[in-house]
């Protein structure tokens, strides 16, 4: 396990230079108290963000990285690990949740509790919103993708740890991500959200 993460790390942090962005194998940022609002966050126990790609994207900031965290103790304990890509937008909107149904069954109950569903995804919050998101994310519907907007920040995050190419694709569909968010609407803003941009190094 250790070489394995090794060479991820290395291959990541390979990657972020070809990208022009900055790379850190530990979590610069405390991602997990300033994203406390996200499910996926708080789908568990024992949150671990490391192997850090953060830059700007269409002149918002991003961080690219691997997640994970433990649901039940002891011998029932199971580890769940997650590719996330985090984009910082100038103003927040209105606030929704998109838990793709290939990674249902380990959603926490508050995506399971979704009112709607919308292709693979089960929505909860704006679904105006959704629509928008669903539609520029519709490409990355095979990886499990699931989405969450709070405050100023749009989270994309995929189930199990895959190589660089998920990353790469979800890249390849954020701005149009970030023009599907539409206009921001004051009544949205989420502190712990709009807090994570702020905490970046050299900020």
């Amino acid at each position: 396990m250790g070489l394995r993460q090794r060479r991820r790390t290395s291959v990541l942090a390979a990657w972020a230079h070809a990208k022009g962005m900055r790379f850190s194998p530990d979590d610069p940022f405390d991602i997990p108290r300033r994203c406390a609002d996200f499910s996926i966050i708080r789908g568990g126990h024992s949150p671990c963000v490391h192997n850090v790609t953060y830059g700007q994207r269409s002149g918002l900031p991003i961080r690219a990285f691997d997640f994970r965290y433990e649901v039940g103790h002891g011998t029932s304990r199971v580890t769940r690990h997650y590719n996330v890509l985090l984009i910082e937008r100038d103003a927040p909107v209105p606030a929704v949740l998109m838990w793709n149904a290939h990674d249902l069954e380990s959603a926490p109950l508050e995506a399971r509790a979704g009112t709607e569903t919308l292709a693979c995804w089960t929505v909860s919050g704006d679904k105006a919103r959704a629509g928008g998101l669903g539609f520029a994310c519709s490409e990355l519907a095979d990886l499990g993708v699931s989405l969450q907007a709070a405050g100023r920040t749009l989270m994309l995050f995929a189930p199990g740890r895959r190589d660089v190419k998920v990353y790469e694709r979800m890249l390849e569909v954020a701005d149009t991500a970030i023009r599907a968010m539409g206009p921001g609407s004051d009544a949205s803003r989420s502190p712990a959200a709009e807090n994570v941009a702020n905490a970046a190094p050299g900020h």
